[in-house]
């Protein structure tokens, strides 16, 4: 509960303080191993194989090795520490040994908390092998759901709620950043509920929540049991919470967990599953894709009636995942590294639309990105253990064992669908809790449950109601009976009634095993126990120093924007950064430094322009931004002194950081940006175009990025970068042309129209809308706007009528009048009714000195559309002029004009 209320367990202090507590709750299991209900032997602890080989892969992938063999091993790894470097780092210094995670200091932190995921397993193998304690833990995980449903219900009733783990995030609920994240929290308690009602209905009842007899109303008979309060409390507000939260893929497995909680797609149910899976299938897509209107958020997100739906089908995710596709198959087969999603796909993005996927939305697409064949070996091998313990637990007397099976059915279903549209099994809060019920499902089926079920030829056996409910009882009527029926028979049929009866017996006993057996399968047990505890041991110091890291980081951040001015204060904090950096090297730290030695250089800046006055010094750093830059540098100080200004130091040393962080991090955007920043107060450098040329790729899908990202390359003079860079981001959203057509209009030798303007209709009628008013309009971009603009495109009638008219301007510009008459007749001909259409061109006629023409509409506008004063204003222009032409009879006479006569009338 305490991770979940910490963001969900993300932050390094909640991974390093539950890591402290797993190491102590193994330390206390290992009293344990002495006990045979608690340990049967290394069996019940089967899940350490798949952890162990996943803890290995980790570490596997942040281990420097030859980049020959990371070449066969990743060629995308490699390619990030050679392409992606080259024009960045001296070739010299290109790393000739490199890991293959393209984020090692990423990979190594998770393979630290994963590292503590093998004592978890090893202590709840031992803690929930017997059964009085699994009611506990099914308790404990239906209360964590329900209270982070309530801790849901009191965010949204008091969103001002300012506590530390409330924090404001838009897609948010409870102490979790993310809804989906959260949600899957909640179906954990979802399915806890359930076990620990299907526990009670079967202790109770003598009957499972997933027999082909059970009726719901089975349920409703709970209500009067004490011992079923937890569960129906939980169940209830834990449905409350998926609906209110907005997590349409948290809805949409707990329908398929509700699906499988009660045996409808497992042999338990028959055929009658496949017409309810195809039911909750049809229901989930539509879930999915299609809009809604409804009160509670999960249901209102997917908003029937509304025209912005946020579904499947428009949040980006299916184009989002050919990108990630791509970028799997170019880590094949090792994969990127764990926790390097962000980084890794960035080199083959091409459809991702919006912002920066740090996940990709979809864990096993995530999971094959980033471990590759290993990491699919790996999770095929831990779910074939658990479905197989799963299977074996179906045949338990026990009521908990069934309880535990139904949670974990549930559990399954749930996190097999949600991480298809989610990522929250990596949030150590969810991490832990499905752990923990997986390890007690095998750790479970190895103690045969307690009570094995009667076989196929005991169906008629009077007494396996009764050996469901109590054992014990049955036991002693069974033989009470056999002992009444073999009194009067041969001692050959009591010694065959004996047999029978000690194979029942044997049927729902634990087996027993030898001293010598137990003692040699506590020594394997002790031995790993040992292991186990040492790799944690040593684990631990590395968490502590990540928490350190991020603590100091996000500490600096919090308060930067008081800190930023003051240069005393700033020195301090670059002291610190810089130690802490040499102590752990991890990106984030390196980007805080950077901006850290940029800012003090900003502030050294300042004041080498030597103002007079606060008000004069504020002007003087608001022009100082890198970004935009209103002096040139450096100051005329550098002109009176010998020495180097200090701002230059400051800058360069921010440089010099941002190449080592690309060095450690080769597929990282910060540094790369600040590199371009600082490329207005440095010496031209080479390395600046190729990060331009890194960053528009990392970049491509995100237009208002790339345009700034344009802009900034044209002020440090990369106008090659800057062409091609304007061209894509007007490419994905024409409508910026509008916003960028004043800088191309001052800088038309540097930023030529027809390179800059993609070969897109809107694009294009924007730019030519503006060309038309310069003083001396671009006479070829026009041409290729006349040849290129498709007024078919617009879908509706005015926006057709609207490009004509542009067409119409175009022509005349260029002198085209038979072309100009004809688009502009059109634009007429579609909006009649429309008077600017008329009036722009009666307007051209005249400049043309057309004045037949000029009439002739001017007419046809007064008499479509009599109340607008203008087209008689046109005529009596018109004639006005013609009077004037025969009062100077001096003047040439045009024959084919009409008289005035015929004009006034």
């Amino acid at each position: 509960m305490c991770l979940a209320a910490d963001y969900g367990g993300i932050l390094h202090w909640s991974q390093y303080v539950a890591a402290a507590g797993i190491l102590l709750a193994m330390v206390l299991s290992l009293i344990g191993l002495t006990d045979t209900t608690a340990s049967s032997g290394l069996r019940q602890h089967k899940l350490l194989l798949p952890l162990g080989l996943l803890v290995l892969l980790a570490w596997i992938q942040a281990l420097p090795l030859p980049s020959g063999l990371i070449g066969l091993l990743s060629p995308g790894s490699n390619a990030a520490y050679s392409t992606w470097l080259e024009g960045l780092v001296p070739a010299s210094e290109q790393p000739s040994v490199h890991p293959v995670s393209v984020s090692p200091f990423d990979t190594k932190h998770v393979a630290l908390l994963l590292t503590f995921l093998l004592p978890l397993s090893f202590a709840a193998s031992i803690v929930f092998h017997a059964r009085n304690r699994l009611t506990m833990l099914l308790s404990a995980i239906a209360i964590t759901g329900a209270s982070v449903a309530i801790i849901g219900f009191y965010r949204k009733l008091d969103p001002t709620a300012d506590l530390w783990f409330f924090t404001s995030k838009s897609n948010g609920f409870a102490g979790f950043v993310n809804r989906n994240n959260a949600a899957l929290m909640l179906n954990f308690g979802m399915a806890a509920s359930l076990g620990l009602l299907s526990w009670r209905m079967m202790a109770l009842h003598h009957i499972e929540l997933d027999d082909p007899d059970f009726e719901f109303n089975d349920l409703l008979a709970l209500i009067s049991d004490r011992e079923s309060l937890i569960g129906l409390l939980s169940s209830i507000t834990c449905v409350a919470g998926l609906l209110l939260n907005g997590s349409r893929g948290g809805v949409v497995a707990a329908l398929f967990g509700l699906v499988c909680a009660f045996g409808y797609v497992r042999p338990r149910r028959g055929l009658i599953g496949l017409p309810i899976l195809a039911v909750v299938i049809g229901i989930s897509v539509a879930i999915l894709t299609v809009p809604m209107q409804l009160n509670l958020e999960t249901i209102s997100r997917l908003e029937l009636i509304s025209a912005d739906a946020d579904t499947l089908q428009k949040d980006g995710r299916l184009l989002h995942w050919q990108d990630g596709w791509k970028a799997a198959m170019a880590y094949l087969p090792m994969g990127s590294g764990i926790s390097t999603y962000g980084y890794s796909y960035l080199p083959y993005q091409s459809q991702s639309p919006g912002s920066w996927f740090e996940h990709a939305d979809n864990l096993w697409l995530e999971m094959f990105v980033e471990t590759g064949l290993p990491g699919v070996v790996i999770a095929v091998l831990f779910f074939t253990i658990l479905l197989s313990s799963l299977r074996r637990l179906s045949t338990s007397a026990d009521p908990i064992d069934q309880g535990v099976r139904v949670a974990a059915w549930y559990a399954i279903a749930a996190v097999m669908v949600s991480q298809f549209f989610d990522f929250g099994l990596i949030v150590p809060a969810n991490l832990f809790v499905a752990l923990i019920l997986a390890t007690a499902v095998v750790s479970r089926q190895v103690a045969s449950g307690g009570l094995q079920a009667p076989t196929l030829e005991d169906e008629d056996d009077p007494y396996e109601a009764m050996a469901m409910a109590d054992p014990e009882y049955a036991m002693a009527m069974a033989a009470a009976e056999r002992e009444a029926e073999t009194a009067t028979e041969s001692i050959d049929a009591e010694q065959s009634a004996a047999t029978n009866a000690s194979t029942r017996g044997n049927k729902i006993k634990l087996q027993s095993t030898s001293k010598f057996g137990r003692l040699t399968s506590s020594v394997s047990v002790g031995i790993f126990a040992v292991v186990i505890f040492l790799l944690s041991v040593l684990a631990i110091p590395g968490l502590k120093s990540d928490a350190e890291s991020e603590s100091l980081v996000r500490r600096i951040q919090s308060e930067y924007s008081g800190m930023k001015f003051r240069p005393e204060v700033l020195e301090q904090v670059e002291s610190l950064l810089t130690e802490n950096l040499n102590q752990n090297p991890i990106p984030e730290t390196r980007t805080l430094l950077a901006a850290t030695q940029r800012d003090r250089g900003r502030l050294a800046e300042t004041l080498e322009w030597r103002p007079v006055s606060i008000e004069q010094a504020g002007e003087i750093y608001a022009k100082t931004n890198l970004n935009e830059r209103g002096l040139e540098y450096p100051p005329p100080l550098a002109a009176m002194t010998r020495d180097r200004l200090k701002s230059i130091l400051h800058y360069e040393d921010a440089w010099n950081t941002s190449i080592a962080g690309i060095a450690t991090c080769p597929l990282g955007q910060a540094s790369r940006a600040t590199l371009v920043q600082l490329q207005s107060v440095l010496d031209p450098q080479p390395e600046t175009s190729v990060a331009v040329k890194h960053l528009a790729k990392f970049y491509s899908t995100e237009p208002i990025r790339l345009m700034r990202l344009a802009k900034r390359a044209f002020m440090i003079g990369d106008f090659d970068s800057a062409i091609t860079t304007f061209h894509d981001s007007i490419a994905l959203r024409p409508n910026l042309t509008s916003q960028l057509m004043p800088l191309f209009r001052v800088n038309q030798d540097t930023l030529p129209l027809q390179e800059v303007i993609p070969n897109e209709s809107r694009a294009i009628e924007l730019a030519a809308a503006d060309v038309l008013l310069w003083d001396e309009p671009d006479s070829e971009f026009l041409r290729h706007a006349a040849t290129s603009i498709d007024c078919g495109r617009a879908s509706n009638l005015a926006a057709r009528a609207k490009c004509q008219a542009l067409l119409s301007r175009i022509h005349f510009a260029l002198n085209d009048i038979e072309n100009a008459t004809q688009t502009g007749e059109e634009a007429i001909r579609l909006m009649p009714d429309e008077p600017r259409y008329r009036v722009q061109l009666i307007e051209q006629f005249l400049i043309s000195s057309n004045r037949t023409d000029a009439l002739r509409h001017a007419r046809l506008g007064r008499e479509a559309i009599p109340k607008d004063k203008r087209f008689q204003q046109f005529v009596d222009r018109i004639a006005e002029a013609e009077r004037n032409e025969l009062l100077e009879p001096a003047l040439p006479q045009d024959t084919n004009a009409p008289s005035i006569e015929s004009i006034l009338n």
